[in-house]
């Protein structure tokens, strides 16, 4: 990495393909993409590695893409996932103050003092998100409370944990890979840091990254995060559906559900039949759409179904002022938001491109930097951007 420049590399494994970004962070509000490598894979299912070869060289390839572009070494990066494994509480620490002055030492132990009180001997910290610092017996919160007086301080904090040979097995493949892990971040919270803007975590949101095996979500409010959560599900399941129900391959099924599927059954005509041609098959397929969306369609009513009998049990419903914010993979299936806020029955919107994020310009040439700029644009790097 150039001394010169603050760069940051990222890298984001999901079900269908490693994510590498290399941004130079000029500042929170100037970041600079210089350069993305993205290689399909499908070892990486529902946070497990599959086959550890296979994984590595494709992460391994996604590197050499995103050095190249960005002309630079990556030695270490930042690692984001999702998985059901993942278990989150929240905590505190509370730490008397001799001194009478608030000092870092006192913010550390406490969050040492949290892990110990909800972290298993099986389980490993893989991500902590402060929520705020209660000083003595004062009923309001501060963000940071360094040099303040205070006999006692008490701290906030989400923590997010995965079994420690999950962990193990993680930092084992990136090491394979020449790499070393500075952090290692929840999806849902990278893409929530990407997309959320401030009002919608002070009133509460719920942000769902639907990917392919799996759906990450997180929920914010009073502009703190106050749950996660991984579900076993995703767009691949919706897929699995289409070629049960209509005798495709998997292949033609994902084709199927991306050039002409549609979870909003209400836009489709009863009456349309179409087409499909088979792979190595002289005759052709013919489907109802309106079977095909029936199919889409139910398998989103049930993925909803799961996502919100879990925030009803958690007791989470009324936080969701602003509703929901969609992203990932999963949620681009056409009349994806129609059907949302009418099944939801509260406001569903998209994420939108983060107006702090550029493409950098560093090349000879106009179509390397084309190439870059319309990547940039890409859903499926927000995650990495987050």
């Amino acid at each position: 990495m150039s001394k010169s420049e603050n760069l940051l590399a990222v890298i984001h494994l999901s079900a269908s393909a490693v994510y590498v970004v290399v941004a130079n962070v000029v500042s929170a509000t100037d970041i600079r993409i210089k350069g993305v490598g993205e290689v399909p894979t499908e070892d990486f299912q529902q946070g497990q590695i599959r086959h550890f070869d296979r994984l590595k060289s494709s992460i391994r390839q996604a590197i050499i893409q995103a050095e190249e572009m960005a002309n630079c070494r990556i030695h270490s990066v930042w690692l984001t996932l999702s998985t059901p494994e993942l278990l989150s509480h929240n905590g505190f620490g509370a730490v008397d103050i001799e001194s009478g002055v608030v000092e870092t030492q006192h913010i550390v132990k406490a969050l040492s003092l949290a892990k110990a009180s909800v972290l298993p001997n099986t389980h490993y910290l893989m991500h902590h998100c402060q929520q705020g610092i209660f000083l003595d017996n004062q009923e309001q919160m501060v963000d940071d409370a360094i040099g303040m007086y205070a006999n006692k301080v008490t701290v906030m904090y989400h923590l997010m944990m995965m079994p420690v040979s999950s962990r193990q097995n993680i930092q084992k493949l990136i090491q394979a890979c020449d790499v070393s892990i500075d952090h290692m971040l929840f999806d849902a919270v990278s893409s929530a840091e990407y997309s959320l803007m401030s009002e919608e975590r002070e009133q509460g949101v719920c942000l769902i990254d639907i990917g392919a095996s799996t759906t990450s979500i997180c929920i914010y409010r009073e502009n703190k995060l106050i749950f996660t959560h991984c579900i076993a599900d995703g767009g691949n399941k919706v897929t699995m559906d289409i070629s049960a129900e209509l005798g495709l391959t998997m292949m033609e099924a994902e084709k199927l559900k991306i050039q002409r599927g549609t979870v909003d059954t209400r836009d489709v005509d009863p009456t349309r039949f179409e087409t499909f041609p088979r792979v190595g098959m002289a005759d052709e397929a013919t489907i109802s759409m309106l079977q095909l969306a029936q199919i889409i369609e139910a398998r989103y009513i049930e993925l909803y179904r799961v996502i919100f009998q879990k925030l009803s049990d958690e007791g989470l419903m009324d936080y969701l002022q602003r509703g929901v914010i969609l992203t990932g993979g999963g949620s681009q299936i056409r009349g994806m938001v129609r059907f949302s806020k009418r099944l939801l029955e509260m406001p569903v919107v998209m994420t939108n491109a983060h107006i702090a994020i550029s493409a950098y310009n560093h090349f000879d040439s106009d179509d390397k930097f084309k190439e870059l700029n319309l990547r940039v644009g890409q859903r499926t790097l927000q995650t990495a951007y987050g």
